[in-house]
């Protein structure tokens, strides 16, 4: 196993943030994501399920590969549970496996509101902020990029596809499968304190000091529980910023070409 996962381990010097990788990667992906989502938009919902479980199963591949790149190759036969799978930025993959096999109707709408607003702001912010996916070796890298840019058309594709984000009461129950899986990670990241060393922080969350960019300073400073409150909360505005662009879609679109002049509609 060893001996053929070195054969894919192509070493590179990381790209840099705004650099000419990202950026077309960027561009280029972004612009192949709206075509494709529009395009997909009018699938009957037995083939929408049928495509999300094969996005899923693509990306269970291409972590598969990554955890066993990084044990082999990169760590030497040691488990980084820094990369234990189970950030936001990998829920959906469990959701689209899942996804052929939930028959209620709420939960499945659930789970593709808590897709399109959470897991869209994640994989957008990533690419604002993409030091965490420019790595040494070019798989890594391009495992970084490839997986983001698939959150974020995942996202556009069901909100193009009119199945969820259709009321307030639908970015409601995003928050709940946020709530639900905050709750998950926090237990995991107890529970595993002691096997992973501290390195196991599942949605950043605590009660390791977080790695992110800001929240590391409260959380040194005003301590986990306090961040991960800050956070939470912060990450749940920004998944109803989300909400409110794709829910007001046909309206932006409208104001755009001069049509209309009202505000954003915001009923329940």
């Amino acid at each position: 196993m060893r001996e053929i996962l070195e054969l894919t381990s192509v070493k590179m010097t990381p790209p840099k943030p705004y650099g000419v990788f990202h950026l077309t990667f960027f561009i280029i992906g972004m612009i192949v994501c709206v075509h494709f989502a529009k395009k997909l938009s009018k699938i009957s919902d037995k083939q929408n399920k049928i495509f999300l479980f094969f996005i899923g199963l693509f990306l269970l591949i291409i972590e598969i590969y990554k955890q066993l790149f990084y044990f082999y190759v990169v760590n030497n036969g040691h488990y980084d549970w820094s990369l234990f799978p189970f950030q936001l930025c990998d829920v959906p993959m469990f959701l689209c496996l899942i996804a052929p096999f939930v028959k209620n109707k709420k939960i499945e709408e659930a789970m593709y509101n808590f897709m399109v607003s959470y897991n869209l702001l994640g994989g957008f912010i990533t690419f604002l902020e993409p030091s965490s996916l420019c790595r040494p070796y070019l798989t890594m890298t391009l495992h970084g990029f490839l997986w983001h840019m698939i959150l974020v058309f995942i996202g556009l594709y069901l909100a193009f596809s009119n199945r969820c984000l259709k009321s307030k009461r639908d970015f409601l129950t995003s928050v709940r499968v946020y709530g639900f899986l905050c709750v998950i990670a926090l237990l995991l990241n107890t529970l595993l304190r002691n096997v992973s060393m501290g390195d196991l922080n599942a949605f950043y969350l605590g009660p390791t000091i977080s790695p992110v960019v800001i929240f590391s300073d409260i959380s040194a400073r005003f301590g986990w529980f306090i961040n991960m409150i800050i956070f939470v909360l912060v990450m749940t505005l920004g998944a109803y910023f989300v909400y409110l662009l794709l829910y007001n879609k046909e309206k932006i679109k409208l104001f755009v070409k001069g049509k209309v002049s009202v505000g954003l509609k915001n009923e329940s």
